[in-house]
């Protein structure tokens, strides 16, 4: 051995025992053999200048961090700090990627112990800073673990990200455990396509009952805590106004000159055989007073308001429904606030019932004495037996026909070019199982006035993830 290569082997055992201080800034090694340590992988959380991605590693211990690059072979790439799988957090681990550049696709994997996962390599962009035009896919209702090709139809069509509207999976637990909720999620990320689906497009994800707790569950859901808790750990979700722990996570963001509300009418609902009065509630008061808040300032803003209501808002009172029928008090008081603060730029995507359905505003306007509606898009159900629930809708119902092996979605499209409107194009499909091929349902285009941005304006972007 000559002198040189002594110091060598020297150097390299002296990097090796101090750890992380040299490992830290380490290259990550080529070779992708570091799948048998990630379970999957996606992401969400999105702004024009950051993201989040949450990973489940199999090995308790295990030291992981995120490789992002704006090229497809990772090469000059960013890197997150380490984070290490403990089992008391379900081995997930969760990497927030900031000053990233807005209205860029950025590429990532997880590198476990030096070794990179390319196998489960995963992709987003990051949000225009400013006004601007984008698709959204979205849908609710599969089978646990389902995988129906409707996925692969959703992520060929590219959208800045997917709304999940509810019923992830149908394992109906009413579990006081963690450990249930985790093995539902990764019963779902066992699904190739949808694995495929989530680490190749951002998500933003609600629960609907199915996945909350059972069919038509509520507040009273004994295993509340244990799911409210296990979101926070699997999802990557934008900051929660309630906070952290045992909370409701809604949340709201932005995209160009869009304000998202995406509501919790699960986790916070009264029963729905309650007197249907001012006490029995879908959202609690709280949220209830960020909801109101959220929409004034968004409308103040000059921003159209994309509100994500699981259950249908179509529907004649009844006592007893799951739907907002059965919170028609509630529902009237949301009209009311709606009318009095001249709301007028809002579109809602609902989920739940297991069809396409679209209503122009005809038939949304719940405000005492009448009063202005909005337009509804229904997107479901992803592969699961068809429903009709509420309306009437102007544009009709299309229940799934899953015994064709049919799965259904829809899509949002913005075009704003910072002028004085915003316009969307509401849409619902179907994958159809008989043929492989895909079919539109129904259609809705509107524009909405705003206000068109002054010289010296501030772009709007999202709240950075927490």
């Amino acid at each position: 051995m000559t002198f040189r290569t002594f110091l060598l082997i020297l150097a390299l055992s002296i990097a090796a025992c101090e750890g992380n201080s040299a490992a830290e800034h380490a290259a990550p090694a080529p070779a992708a053999d570091a799948a048998r340590f990630v379970s999957f992988v996606w992401s969400g959380a999105v702004t024009p200048g950051s993201a989040t991605v949450k990973a489940r590693l199999l090995e308790e211990g295990a030291r992981a961090r995120l490789v992002v690059s704006s090229r497809e072979d990772l090469s000059e790439p960013l890197y997150t700090e380490y984070h290490a799988a403990a089992a008391s957090r379900g081995n997930m681990v969760a990497f927030t990627v900031k000053n990233l550049k807005p209205d860029t696709v950025y590429h990532y994997a997880v590198e476990v112990n030096g070794r990179v996962d390319k196998d489960r390599q995963g992709r987003f962009r990051t949000f225009a800073d400013g006004p601007a035009s984008f698709r959204i896919a979205l849908g609710s209702c599969a089978e646990t673990g389902s995988n129906h090709p409707v996925f692969d139809t959703i992520r060929e069509r590219e959208p800045l990200f997917f709304l999940h509207m509810g019923d992830f999976h149908y394992e109906d637990l009413h579990a006081d455990r963690q450990s249930a909720y985790r093995g539902a999620f990764d019963r779902v990320f066992a699904s190739p396509r949808q694995s495929l689906l989530y680490r190749s497009v951002p998500v933003v994800y609600m629960w609907d009952d199915h996945d909350f707790g059972g069919n038509n569950s509520d507040s009273t859901n004994p295993g509340r805590k244990a799911v409210r808790l296990t979101y926070q750990e699997y999802v990557p979700h934008y900051p929660l106004p309630a906070g952290q722990g045992d909370v409701p996570p809604y949340q709201a963001f932005t995209v160009g000159r869009v304000r998202f509300v995406v509501t919790d009418l699960r986790s916070e609902r009264s029963s729905p055989d309650l007197l249907d009065d001012s006490a029995k509630t879908m959202m609690g008061a709280k949220q209830k007073d960020w909801f109101e808040n959220e929409v004034r300032t968004a409308q103040e803003a000059g921003q159209l308001i994309v509100w994500m209501s699981t259950p249908p808002w179509i529907e004649t009172p009844g006592r007893g429904s799951d739907r907002w029928g059965g919170y028609a008090t509630e529902r009237r008081e949301i009209a009311d606030f709606l009318r009095q603060n001249h709301i007028d730029r809002m579109v809602m995507l609902a989920g739940d019932a297991h069809m396409v359905a679209l209503d122009d505003g005809s038939h949304t306007g719940y405000a005492t004495g009448g009063g202005p509606g909005f337009p509804v898009l229904h997107a479901a159900a992803l592969d699961r037996p068809g429903s009709i629930k509420g309306g009437p809708y102007s544009g009709g119902t299309f229940p799934n026909r899953s015994r064709k092996g049919d799965g259904q979605f829809g899509i949002l499209e913005v075009q704003d070019d910072g002028g004085a409107k915003i316009c969307v194009d509401l849409s619902g499909w179907r994958y159809e199982g008989d043929t492989g091929g895909v079919s539109q349902l129904v259609e809705l285009k509107r524009c909405f006035p705003v206000p068109p941005l002054q010289a010296g304006t501030p772009p709007t972007s999202g709240a950075p993830p927490s």
